[in-house]
């Protein structure tokens, strides 16, 4: 596959446009969607990026470079729920249910905390600890 890669030239992706694809790949990956993952990992082929599980990167056929970062695991999940259809939530719910979270993560009650967040996951709403915020199915934060 790697020298099919190299074979297709230099890539018409954007770095950007790369490690967008290699992590939706990924994230499919982490929930068990091998077919939306295997379509990524063709897409990417088709345009020269060679993916190397071994060493955790990719490799574009121009010599760009970089790390298969580490999966959002409450994205995946909330990706896979709104890509099965889930019904939405209102930004008005998503902030209750937050603020819910919150109150219960505050009192060290991290088992309500958590039923919450799946709450949200299965809405298609995940949560970014590391940004402090939350992202809808329709692109909403």
């Amino acid at each position: 596959a790697q020298k099919a890669a190299r074979a297709a030239g230099a890539t018409t992706l954007s770095d950007e446009e790369i490690v967008r694809l290699v992590r939706e790949r990924e994230q499919a990956r982490a929930t068990g969607d091998y077919k939306t993952a295997d379509k990524l990992r063709d897409q990417l082929e088709k345009h020269g990026v060679h993916l190397d599980a071994k060493d955790n990167k990719w490799q574009a056929a121009d010599g760009r470079s970089g790390p298969i970062g580490p999966v959002n695991i409450s994205a995946a999940h909330a990706q896979k729920a709104a890509r099965a259809g889930a019904p939405r939530l209102s930004e008005d719910e998503v902030q209750r249910i937050l603020v819910q979270r919150e109150q219960a993560r505050a009192r060290r009650d991290y088992k309500t905390a958590d039923v919450l967040r799946d709450q949200l996951e299965k809405h298609g709403v995940y949560l970014d600890s590391k940004e402090n915020k939350w992202q809808g199915p329709d692109g909403a934060s």
